[in-house]
């Protein structure tokens, strides 16, 4: 008897595959959301914004970035959810923009310039290096700036947000890093202690702009992942326990986030 015929592969998914990248954009969306009011143009904004993210994996497809067999055998699938959720995207923004107050116009400046630089990371293959890492992390937590105000928070809580999350999930990238350049050395290079410094001067950063005016939510709510990004910067955090982080990083980011709508609305 001729050999069965083995099963065509199993079409790949075309949502984007960095889990932390999700957390990195829905809790600024949602803090926005939760320090104003769910108004008909903070939703059309965070419907935007979303789409424009889960449009991200096609586009790395189409750039070869997931490799040439992603390529040879998705590429025409990918081009076409592309197409839909840019168009999808375009209209939710248009619409947001067209309802949203001026200073939540304004504020989408900032995510538009950032997505500049992390589209030149991507093209570069940058994506993944510590400053890449940052700069996504930043383009994705600006989001919820314009979010904020559109809607209805205050210009001094959606900034005390925005500045938050982007030294947060600075921390926490800063302690990711630190992992993998070890793993990826062998050991031989451990930016740890370096790593750990730099994370504290986040949260010295924080302080110091809650001093100078802005809520003290935003020195506390910088605490908790500055704190563990710090812990596993000095400890010696195995490679295996690399999910247990990710649930550690979830962790703190809840806390920050209930922070962030208890010390702002």
């Amino acid at each position: 008897m001729p050999p069965a015929a083995s099963p065509p592969p199993r079409p790949r998914s075309l949502l984007p595959h960095e889990h932390g990248a999700w957390g990195q954009l829905a809790m600024p969306l949602l803090t926005g959301l939760a320090i104003g009011a769910p108004t008909a143009p903070a939703l059309l904004l965070t419907a935007a914004v979303v789409l424009a993210f889960v449009a991200h994996e096609p586009l790395l497809v189409l750039l070869g970035q997931r490799g040439r067999r992603a390529l040879e055998l998705d590429g025409a699938r990918a081009r076409r959810w592309l197409v839909v959720l840019s168009l999808l995207a375009a209209g939710t923004g248009v619409a947001g923009l067209l309802l949203a107050p001026g200073a939540a116009r304004r504020a989408l400046l900032l995510p538009a310039a950032l997505g500049v630089v992390v589209s030149l990371l991507i093209l570069r293959r940058l994506e993944k290096t510590t400053a890449g890492e940052i700069g996504v992390a930043a383009a994705l937590a600006s989001a919820g700036w314009a979010v904020a105000l559109a809607a209805g928070a205050s210009r001094r809580a959606a900034l005390a947000a925005l500045l938050a999350w982007t030294l947060s999930f600075s921390a926490s990238t800063l302690a990711v890093q630190v992992i993998l350049i070890r793993v990826h050395s062998k050991g031989s290079v451990d930016p740890g202690r370096r790593h750990a410094v730099l994370a504290a001067l986040l949260a010295v950063a924080a302080a110091g702009l809650s001093w100078a005016g802005l809520p003290g939510a935003l020195a506390l709510a910088t605490a908790p992942p500055v704190l563990v990004s710090i812990a596993v910067c000095l400890g010696r955090f195995s490679p295996r326990r690399l999910r247990e982080l990710g649930w550690a990083l979830v962790g703190t980011s809840a806390v920050t986030l209930g922070i962030l709508v208890v010390g702002l609305r």
